[in-house]
């Protein structure tokens, strides 16, 4: 006789804090959402409602489904289950995030405010992961609330949480550069309603947004210093902004030598650009082969770059590409686009003059402050290995990104420039050492390039080291000089 079945396991009471869902039964739900509306507790919740394991996903469903103003009880028993078990907060925070149907509840985002203001006020250990998460979606109607979320708790920030306040600082400082010449781009929130009506634009509060910027540049430099060498990129933007020109004047000569050493971390790379565009680049970049990416590009294109400010992503989304995403060698070896040839698309796509120099300057930027045995040699490969692929049928855009690395050595910050060109030779040199390429002969003796960039090239290459220009080369360097020299008498005859 066959044993009987045995009964699914009752429902479990939190005893230290756990809140967990139960496991999938016939009697629980596939997905915890799908009867969280059951489970809402009472006006007066007892010590039993606040115990329940759905009681994060029903607080997370309420909050984002239940009209403005939220009742009074919800915020009663999100409050009193947190102070009765010390992880119901991270649990309801998590169960706000993983909500998987947001496009379909009315102003999510504005809801996301609000459960992070509570959690805020509570000090609890969840509201970091949700203003992380609303700061990749920056901007939108609410911007001047998330704003002052960070103003007012920003002295604990800086000590409890300074990654998070540092990511604030550079979405912010992102925000404000990518919309310096050109318009913010429209809200996608409804138009009708009392609360679009009620928050303020990005254009009404880019004033906020610039007193915050130089407030925490001001009190908590040291913590803003976590973005890396970024930050100094980005207040270059801003340059001629007249709130930041003080800070130039008083703060950054002393600290910009210090700020370009430290690299840019890739969690900072990636706030500048929302998750949707880091989840469709990644899967462009771990699954679509060679000769398959046409129609992935012009799908991202249409679904990220053509619309107002699009535009004006392309240098963060560089990079991100550069710092934010390094990849296996296993996935290098398996027939997948390179993160290069995604650049070098995105170098393409690009119309303006100011966004096709900051897209090249964001390609070269760890070039300029590269030092052997603490810069990574992931943020410096996709520029030479787009220079490299590119010189035998687009040789138009390696002399294109040759030219903007001189320029860039040259001009970019005449009182370091001998440190710059030092910065520029170790990458090469890092870069021909990990056998990234063969030699730089494949750029110094190719016939197609530029004669006056490949002996400007030579030139440079043996500055500091007379022997590794040859040997790169495989002739003299007085004998490649006078080969240019030659060309270019024949051209111009």
């Amino acid at each position: 006789m066959p044993p009987p079945p045995s009964s699914s396991p009752p429902p479990r009471l939190l005893a230290g804090g756990e809140h967990l869902p139960p496991p999938t039964s016939a009697s629980s739900p596939e997905h915890p959402f799908l009867s969280a509306h059951l489970l809402l507790p009472s006006p007066s919740p007892s010590p039993a409602d606040l115990s329940s394991p759905h009681l994060p996903h029903a607080l997370a469903f309420a909050f984002l489904t239940q009209p403005s103003p939220l009742p009074r009880h919800l915020l009663v028993a999100l409050h009193a289950a947190g102070a009765r078990f010390p992880a119901f907060y991270q649990a309801f925070a998590s169960a706000l995030l993983s909500l998987p149907f947001p496009l379909l509840l009315p102003h999510p985002r504005a809801r996301l405010l609000l459960a992070a203001s509570e959690l805020a006020r509570a000090a609890a250990p969840g509201f970091g992961s949700l203003l992380a998460s609303l700061l990749r979606r920056v901007p939108f109607p609410g911007d001047a609330r998330l704003l002052e979320l960070f103003t007012e708790h920003a002295s604990f920030l800086a000590d409890e949480e300074p990654q998070l306040l540092a990511s604030a600082v550079f979405a912010f400082l992102r925000l404000l550069a990518r919309n310096r010449l050109a318009p913010a781009p429209s809200s996608a929130e409804c138009k009708d309603c009392e609360e679009c009506k009620s928050v303020k634009s990005l254009e009404e509060c880019r004033g906020k947004l610039v007193s915050f910027c130089v407030s925490m540049l001001r009190d908590h430099f040291q913590v803003c210093a976590l973005i890396g060498r970024d930050l100094v990129r980005s207040l270059h933007e801003l340059a001629l902004v007249p709130e930041f020109q003080p800070l130039w004047r008083d703060l950054m000569p002393d600290c910009v030598g210090d700020v370009c050493r430290m690299s840019t971390p890739g969690w900072c790379t990636a706030l500048a650009i929302t998750a949707e565009m880091e989840t469709q680049l990644l899967f462009m970049m771990n699954n679509v082969k060679w000769g398959d990416q046409k129609r992935y590009q012009l799908w991202y294109v249409r679904k990220h770059l053509m619309m107002p400010g699009g535009e004006e992503r392309i240098p963060d989304i560089v990079r991100f590409i550069c710092c934010g995403y390094h990849p296996t060698n296993e996935v290098m070896h398996s027939g997948v686009i390179a993160r290069w040839a995604v650049i070098g698309w995105l170098l393409t796509f690009c119309r303006k003059g100011y966004v096709v120099a900051n897209a090249k300057l964001a390609l070269f930027y760890d070039w300029l402050f590269f030092e052997e045995g603490r810069g990574s040699i992931m943020n410096i490969e996709p520029a030479m290995l787009l220079m490299v692929n590119s010189v035998s049928q687009y040789t138009d855009i390696t002399n294109m990104l040759l030219e903007f690395l001189f320029l860039l050595i040259d001009n970019y910050d005449v009182r370091r420039k001998h440190a710059i060109a030092c910065c520029v030779r170790s990458a090469f040199g890092v870069l021909v050492k990990k056998r990234v390429i063969s030699s730089l002969e494949q750029l110094t003796c190719c016939e197609k390039l530029s004669p006056l960039l490949r002996q400007k090239l030579v030139a440079f290459l043996s500055s500091s080291n007379p022997g590794a220009a040859e040997d790169s080369c495989g002739k003299p360097t007085a004998i490649v000089s006078k080969e240019t020299e030659l060309k270019k008498s024949v051209c111009s005859s």
